[in-house]
């Protein structure tokens, strides 16, 4: 993507930022700032502007830090659950050997009991 020039208006300052971003998100970034400038200004109506900037930024790499705290959390929770995902995955697998295991050994324990019953038979039948 190339670079475009993209208009916003922050504290009621227009900045003409050149970026490869769409515009749209662009915008959303300027009035994300703007907000958090407004928030700001509200609680103190004294703050320069250039304070006013250093606070909202500050208070967006707060949120940004802690989102990642948040998403470090979430990738480990992920990979706990992957693991227990494939231990699950592996203890299936041993399971379902023994039930063909166990469902060979009916199948061998019912013909040896079609046996047996044959010859009990042949010996209750009167000669």
């Amino acid at each position: 993507m190339e670079n475009k020039r993209v208009e916003v208006k922050i504290n009621n300052a227009e900045y003409v930022l050149v970026t490869n971003e769409p515009e749209e998100y662009v915008q959303r970034v300027a009035l994300l700032v703007n907000k958090r400038m407004a928030q700001l200004q509200e609680g103190n109506k004294h703050l320069s502007t250039a304070m006013t900037a250093v606070l909202a930024a500050i208070n967006i790499a707060d949120d940004l830090l802690k989102a990642e705290a948040d998403m470090d959390g979430l990738r480990q929770q992920l990979g706990r659950y992957t693991e227990e995902s494939r231990s699950a995955e592996e203890e299936l697998a041993v399971k379902k050997l023994e039930v063909e295991k166990l469902k060979e050994d009916m199948h061998k324990l019912q013909i040896e009991l079609a046996k047996r019953e044959t010859e009990l038979s042949a010996l209750r039948r009167p000669r």
